[in-house]
């Protein structure tokens, strides 16, 4: 009888679901859209587990065959516990027990996670990590999030929040308030948000003309824009892409003494800048860093997209579930 994963990646709009076999090589995915009218998440659980359960049906599988259930949740979690602690996209205000709850509905193993967590253990079995056992993963999208993956296992920490290196202090002026409540978090000057942040600084102090000048006065300027005026050569977009990709080298030179990673994955929309912002970012990254701690470790665009979270979770069940034993 097939053995097959069951994988939930849960975001603020859209669940994205997947039955995976027990390699990781994905069967089906889809989507159901997030209910966030709970706070006690209970109903959204229960959705996906409805889900689940119609999605088996229609290919011919059922719960005798799950191996596991894996979750990637957009918050920090207690691993041991399965205790989501707040999800301010979800609207759960207080800790949220997702492993407990989930369990009232399957009897199998059930894992949670932070998303970025999942989504580098994603990257590391089916996408830019190459199955590696050091692997980091930095989502650069409107926050900078991350995943660390060390001898074969994610650093979570004792409570859960190893792996916040979007909240790294690294623009000691403290020029930018971070979501997190605190100043000069790395995301405020090398994430989407980050970009915007620097053009609006920057602008009125320095002498140099821009191309996106009109979108500037209007306030309605976009990191995409910042990039794609730097690679029609507009100099003070330029400098704007070489500011944030020395913010971003700085957080993997800072990462690879610390964990020496084989490769540091970089994700999320601004990764899809291109050579622009990657190149710019290894060339500073190979000057700045302790030379052994980065020999041999390559910088690379994440491969999986969208698939890497719920391709993560099912991950969660692999390396927790049948790598330590758990299934013969």
């Amino acid at each position: 009888m097939s053995k097959i994963i069951l994988a939930a990646d849960v975001g603020g709009t859209t669940c994205k679901l997947g039955l995976f076999d027990e390699k990781i090589n994905q069967i089906h995915k889809w989507s159901i859209k997030t209910d966030t009218t709970d706070p006690t998440g209970y109903k959204l659980l229960e959705q996906i587990y409805q889900s689940f359960e119609e999605q088996l049906s229609a290919h011919d599988f059922d719960f005798t065959q799950v191996i596991g259930v894996g979750i990637g949740v957009p918050g920090p979690v207690d691993f041991e516990s399965g205790i989501v602690d707040g999800a301010v996209n979800l609207y759960w205000k207080e800790r949220v027990h997702v492993r407990e709850m989930f369990q009232q509905f399957v009897d199998c193993p059930v894992y949670v996670d932070n998303d970025a967590n999942v989504a580098a253990l994603g990257e590391k079995h089916k996408g830019a990590g190459n199955e590696a056992d050091d692997v980091v993963a930095i989502t650069l999208g409107t926050g900078l999030g991350g995943g660390i993956i060390s001898n074969g296992e994610i650093v979570h920490g004792h409570k859960g929040s190893g792996a916040e290196i979007g909240h790294f202090r690294i623009d000691q002026d403290q020029r930018f308030r971070c979501n997190c409540g605190k100043s000069g978090c790395v995301e405020t000057v090398a994430s989407a948000t980050g970009v915007v942040n620097l053009v609006y600084f920057y602008y009125p102090k320095l002498t140099f003309k821009s191309s996106i000048l009109e979108l500037i006065k209007e306030h309605k300027v976009t990191a995409k824009d910042v990039f794609d005026a730097a690679k029609a050569g507009d100099q003070f977009c330029i400098f704007i892409t070489e500011k944030v990709a020395n913010y971003i080298a700085y957080v993997c030179s800072i990462i690879s003494v610390t964990s020496n990673p084989k490769y540091i994955i970089l994700g999320g929309g601004m990764s899809t800048a291109g050579p622009i912002l990657i190149e710019n970012i290894k060339t500073e990254y190979r000057n700045i860093t302790f030379t052994p701690a980065q020999y041999e470790t390559e910088i690379v665009q994440a491969q999986l997209g969208n698939d890497a979270g719920i391709t993560g979770a099912a991950g969660l069940i692999y390396t927790y579930v049948i790598e330590k034993g758990g299934v013969k």
